[in-house]
């Protein structure tokens, strides 16, 4: 929209509201740009005109907290206009937006002339303390959550450890009296699964208490998605499933059996959403792009629900499932963000869904590599 189609100008008049406008000024913020940060001056107010705008509060781990969002034909950073406080909070461009700032001395002028706008103001503050709170308990619930998922996986992990033991040591009798290549091949995936299980574990764990730790070495996509198809070999023999790959021969810094857990999540997802049809069709893509390379894991089923599409990718996220934690997809974006890459989806109502998978070819110098 333009500037003096904002709906925070409704209402004014036509010379009003040329002299606001006049005075504004537009920039168009690129994603993850920072429109203002904590502790700056408030200086304006923002009209966000197109575009996300999330407003962001660090957090003692060194982390940051998303505490809540402007869409377009909303507006922002008037509290410290009236309080003479600086910014409590900092601004930062969710997608490419388009924001009006308008100047606090025009705009306080402006205003002792004419009551409508303090009414809107005054109903934003609420809103925005509303929508914080709410946010905040939203929050906590998640945290206290988490806590009992971490302190649940850390139960499982010591009560299975000595199970996983034996298995394990059973695996490597029977490979030692057989030599044959089918049941070398049998005791080679019970080993790898026996592994596969407990990184799974201790990831869910990790993932409870906010941490995403990685050992980088170089990952050759093709051999990994060998790996893939042989840990996931029952679901290929299946006549209602149909695995379409296409993996160029690129080699990346990774974390190999993070980047398997991100595929097996999507690619679990994708066959629970043939239930109801009774089969369809996995199509994966790997290929070079911007200096790395994007996986496309494409699937023909029943799609994601209107629901939970906005909030895919936060934890205790599900519909319709009879089991399941919702933490699957909250665990494959921390996975592909800790390897600086990016995720996003298409998806359509009976038509399937697409996820992009982008995943950059080196990491940078200061995260541990190993070989």
């Amino acid at each position: 929209m333009e500037v003096h189609q904002h709906p925070f100008f409704k209402g004014f008049g036509k010379q009003e509201l040329e002299n606001l406008v006049r005075v504004s000024e537009t920039h168009t913020a690129q994603p993850e740009e920072l429109i203002f940060d904590e502790g700056s001056p408030s200086d304006a107010l923002y009209l966000l005109l197109d575009g996300e705008v999330s407003f962001i509060k660090p957090l003692e781990n060194g982390k940051e907290q998303i505490i809540s969002k402007a869409d377009p034909g909303e507006f922002f950073g008037e509290v410290g206009l009236f309080t003479g406080e600086p910014r409590s909070l900092s601004a930062v461009a969710s997608t490419t937006a388009t924001i009006a700032k308008v100047p606090k001395g025009a705009l306080l002028d402006f205003i002792k002339n004419t009551p409508g706008p303090v009414d809107m103001i005054l109903q934003s503050i609420v809103g925005h303390l509303h929508h914080t709170t709410r946010h905040y308990i939203e929050d906590m619930i998640k945290t206290e959550k988490m806590a009992v998922v971490g302190a649940m996986m850390n139960t499982i992990i010591h009560d299975f450890k000595n199970p996983f033991t034996l298995i394990s040591l059973g695996s490597q009798v029977i490979m030692q009296r057989h030599s044959d290549e089918r049941t070398q091949q049998i005791c080679r995936n019970i080993e790898e699964q026996v592994r596969r299980m407990v990184d799974m574990a201790n990831e869910i764990a990790d993932y409870s208490r906010g941490q995403q730790s990685l050992e980088f070495a170089p990952v050759n996509l093709p051999k990994l998605f060998n790996r893939f198809r042989d840990l996931n070999f029952p679901y290929f023999q299946k006549d209602n499933i149909e695995f379409n790959m296409e993996i160029e021969d690129i080699t990346i810094e990774a974390e190999e059996s993070k980047l398997i857990r991100v595929l097996q999540n999507l690619t679990s997802n994708a066959i629970d959403s043939f239930e109801e049809r009774g089969g369809g069709v996995i199509s994966i893509v790997a290929r070079k792009k911007n200096d790395g390379a994007e996986i496309l894991l494409k699937d023909n089923g029943a799609g994601i629900p209107k629901e939970i599409r906005d909030k895919l990718f936060e934890p205790f996220v599900t519909f319709g499932k009879s089991s399941g934690t919702g933490l699957g997809t909250a665990i494959v974006k921390s996975i592909v963000e800790a390897h600086k890459g990016s995720i996003r989806f298409e998806t359509q109502e009976n038509r399937g869904t697409a996820f992009f998978i982008w995943l950059p070819k080196h990491q940078p110098l200061n995260v541990a590599k190993r070989g």
